[in-house]
């Protein structure tokens, strides 16, 4: 079945430009925050499997994280979670676009058993792809002292406020293995919601946002490539509209040397799509054990500035897994130019399990 034709049996309308998008990820915080059709709470029955099945496996490879990437979906028996699963994508692909899945229980599982099971169930969901040119197939998000302001750098390694922005995949998902001492608070807003309100605003903004800007590469590039690609932030492919955002992204992508400049009407449509996230975005804390899945299409995300801990075993850490699946969205240019996740010709897939450089 298509994307549109799912669409319509889930609240979907077909989508057209400069028109209003009709779907169910067209949300508002009061909405979002008003029921709990996002939050799924662990049950014992479906942890007791998984706990299981990760010590199971952890028997069998030891602490060698890298032995997963070996493995395939039939490896990994999730038991009852399957149903529960099932219902966390059908939110994040065809419904409010994420869910909060609370209470892994990250005190009684060793490192090596959070990730047999995280892992696992990425496995279920699709394929994972490299976060970073060193290959890291879980990614590490943490701060890990370099600059958000330099171009070869991303906000996943800082502990700064970031931007609104979609990640490059169909779906990211992160499990929060530390909190931070303060800060560091998840902020979503739905881009259905976004696009909507700027039509109301003010129409020439939304129009500017269909048309491609430049986006770096970050120097993640083999020799020879471009330094940036291009990609509209709104794309009405197949009936549905897909977003992909990246302030920081693009601004600087429009800095290489080798790009146009962005205009002064990008920049004002850009700084008011920001606005119009913030106005509209919900806000969570995650907790350690929380599991958030993000439909990158549908929904902006972004986290506050932290300040983490002075103990660096209690450093804030978050594991990312970015995970294309079949007969999710239509791709856009953005999530296209990353198929194979930030992969260069002398990447070498890995999975670590702590932050490595």
């Amino acid at each position: 079945m298509d994307a549109m034709n799912q669409g319509r049996e889930a609240g979907r309308e077909p989508a057209v430009a400069g028109k209003p998008v009709i779907d169910p990820a067209d949300w508002t915080a009061d909405q979002l925050m008003g029921c709990d059709d996002w939050l799924l709470a662990a049950e014992a029955r479906e942890i007791s499997h998984l706990v299981e099945m990760a010590r199971g496996i952890a028997g069998r490879i030891g602490d060698d994280a890298g032995r997963l990437l070996a493995m395939s979906r039939a490896d990994f028996d999730i038991g009852p979670f399957a149903g529960r699963l099932e219902a966390i994508m059908a939110q994040v692909k065809d419904g409010l676009g994420l869910a909060l899945y609370r209470g892994l229980p990250m005190d009684d599982l060793s490192l090596i058993e959070a990730a047999i099971i995280y892992w696992g169930i990425g496995r279920h969901i699709g394929e994972a792809t490299s976060n970073n040119p060193e290959g890291d197939m879980i990614g590490h998000v943490t701060d890990t002292g370099k600059d958000y302001r330099d171009p070869k750098h991303r906000g996943y390694q800082t502990n700064v406020t970031m931007d609104y922005h979609c990640d490059q995949t169909d779906i990211v998902t992160l499990l929060c293995i530390n909190t931070a001492k303060s800060g560091g608070q998840s902020k979503i807003a739905s881009s259905i919601a976004v696009y909507n309100e700027l039509l109301k605003r003010d129409g020439a903004a939304a129009e500017i946002l269909t048309q491609p800007y430049c986006w770096t590469k970050h120097s993640e590039k083999d020799t020879g490539e471009a330094n940036y690609y291009q990609s509209p932030v709104f794309n009405f492919l197949g009936g549905v509209l897909c977003t992909s955002f990246g302030p920081k992204h693009m601004e600087k992508g429009h800095d290489l040397a080798e790009a146009p400049d962005m205009t002064a009407a990008q920049l004002k449509a850009l700084r008011l799509m920001e606005q119009v996230a913030e106005d509209l975005h919900a806000e969570m804390d995650l907790a350690r054990g929380d599991i958030q899945f993000v439909n990158n299409y549908t929904i902006l995300h972004t986290r506050t500035g932290f300040e983490d801990w002075p103990e660096p075993e209690r450093k804030r850490v978050l594991w990312r897994l970015w995970l294309m699946a079949d007969g999710f969205r239509p791709s856009t240019p953005y999530s296209e130019q990353w198929l194979k996740g930030v992969s260069l010709t002398a990447t070498k897939e890995r999975i670590t399990l702590v932050y490595e450089g």
